[in-house]
């Protein structure tokens, strides 16, 4: 059950703002007046919580502006992909959106295969940075490439540990780096084609001084700082802490903990604070196959699942809406196959 307390000048105003904020289906637990202000306490219950997101308008434009509405894609965001998605072939709304969020960011995946700088995943306590480390080891050593990975992470409890699990269960060499100079000295023992992964503690972005100790350490490994950011955040603080990340050289983000998450409204406001190219997803806790090389496809799949992207034939004929040539296939989904029944959402732990 989701509680939530609402405090105002009176009984009326204090139920308006019950029902902007959670809804019809709010309950009401408790009231309190003290002071000349009226407390409410109310509640969804979990069936309300997990109502499925709203399906198709009648209108494609219709049906884009409620997907980016669920998501609480700010309104200025919100009206530049409306607007590109506007000029495309609107057979297919999500096709509309996908050509949208193509158009408007960056998709640079980050390959283990590929990759020749050392990569530092950075971002708050809990983002899932060490599980992400797990996954690009996994899928490194998948197409045979030899990896280390380094955790600078020694202050927090089972840190170490957790990482040494990771290592064994991959085949995979792993180092713990107290210092800057301990961490080069890792960083030096990688053999000359191997992927070196760096871990970092997490960082608290609104603390200047952490954030440029964060930076000494990129300066320091010579590396790529990756952001990794826990999908389903409040908006305005993802778009802060992409916008903060993107100070130390932060030029692309991963998306983790997707299946934990409904909303990502977050994820496309740090992309597009911090100017941030999406370098893949974490869609599982399992650390074999839970990180998808996601493009914007993809991701519009998942911000416009299968009901919400079918809007009626005729009403996109007779819509009037400017129609362009360009017509983008569809992008497979992030680790889930197309849908063709009426959607359902898997509530998992996160990747």
């Amino acid at each position: 059950m989701r509680l939530r307390t609402f405090t105002a000048a009176n009984m009326s105003e204090a139920i308006r703002l019950v029902r902007d904020e959670l809804g019809p289906d709010a309950v009401i637990l408790n009231t309190e007046t003290s002071g000349g202000t009226v407390r409410i306490t109310a509640a969804l219950d979990r069936a309300a919580i997990l109502e499925p997101a709203p399906m198709l308008a009648a209108d494609p434009m219709d049906a884009i502006a409620a997907a980016l509405d669920f998501h609480g894609v700010p309104p200025l965001l919100s009206d530049r992909l409306m607007a590109v998605a506007e000029s495309f072939l609107l057979d297919n709304p999500r096709q509309a959106l996908g050509a949208a969020l193509r158009a408007r960011f960056g998709f640079a995946p980050l390959q283990p295969k590929a990759t020749e700088r050392p990569v530092m995943l950075v971002g708050l306590p809990g983002a899932g940075k060490t599980a992400t480390l797990a996954k690009l080891a996994a899928a490194a050593r998948a197409a045979k490439r030899a990896v280390i990975a380094i955790t600078c992470d020694v202050g927090k409890a089972g840190a170490v540990d957790q990482l040494a699990v990771y290592a064994k269960a991959i085949g995979i060499t792993a180092y713990q780096a107290k210092s800057a100079t301990a961490m080069r000295r890792a960083i030096a023992t990688a053999p000359e084609d191997a992927l070196v992964l760096i871990d970092t503690a997490g960082t608290n972005p609104l603390r200047a001084e952490d954030l440029a100790a964060l930076g000494d350490m990129v300066q320091a490994a010579k590396a790529e700082p990756v952001l990794v950011l826990s999908a389903g955040g409040d908006v305005s603080e993802s778009a802060e802490q992409g916008q903060l990340f993107a100070e130390i050289g932060c030029a692309r983000m991963i998306a983790a903990k997707i299946d934990a998450a409904r909303r990502y409204g977050g994820l496309l406001a740090a992309a597009e604070n911090g100017k941030l190219s999406f370098a893949g997803c974490g869609i599982s806790p399992e650390i074999a196959n839970g990180f998808e090389f996601a493009g914007a496809d993809a991701l519009a799949r998942l911000l416009m699942p299968q009901d919400m992207a079918r809007a009626p034939k005729a009403a996109q004929n007779g819509s009037g809406r400017q129609r362009g040539s360009r017509g983008e296939p569809q992008g497979e989904p992030l680790g889930r196959k197309p849908e063709t029944t009426k959607r359902k959402r898997e509530i998992g732990s996160g990747a």
